[in-house]
């Protein structure tokens, strides 16, 4: 069996019913509706969505957002999903590094550099922190009960010169 090429691009509202069927596969979204709007309501506030697609299917989406003035160069990684079935398949490296790329140029277009990519993940979504350590990710530090009582949260941060 042939494995179909993946291609990444930048999500528009068109692909909201796709994109909203990563979400409910991979976060606690009671249906479609709901990942739909939540969707919607990020791209409205100036979320950067860039999605995968094999055989144009959405498989999985990464998520930025940039913080402060555009001279620190520092964004967030906000939110990284894949499909069940496309998961341990190099897609996720993929879009971190398509992440890195678009969010490389919109600083460049401003005259600016990126410095510091971050994200916070549950402390104990152990193979999370594996996923982003090995593609560059160092453990910055960890949040105590900063959205939940009792769920620390951890701190991976990217630097780039």
């Amino acid at each position: 069996m042939t494995r179909s090429i993946i291609n990444y691009r930048k999500a528009t509202i068109k692909d909201a019913d796709q994109i909203s069927s990563v979400l409910i596969d991979f976060y606690n979204m009671k249906d479609a509706n709901e990942a739909s709007e939540a969707f919607i309501s990020e791209m409205e506030k100036d979320f950067h969505y860039i999605v995968a697609l094999q055989d144009d299917v959405i498989i999985g989406l990464v998520t930025w957002l940039s913080h402060g003035l555009p001279k620190h160069g520092l964004f967030e990684l906000d939110r990284i999903c894949l499909l069940s079935e496309a998961r341990g398949k190099g897609v996720g490296k993929g879009l971190i590094n398509e992440l890195i790329i678009d969010a490389d140029k919109w600083y460049k277009s401003m005259g600016e550099n990126i410095r510091k990519l971050y994200l916070l993940t549950h402390e104990d979504n152990v193979d999370a922190h594996i996923f982003y350590e090995k593609v560059g990710f160092v453990h910055e530090t960890t949040l105590e009960d900063h959205y939940y009582k009792d769920q620390n949260e951890r701190v991976y941060s990217k630097f780039f010169r």
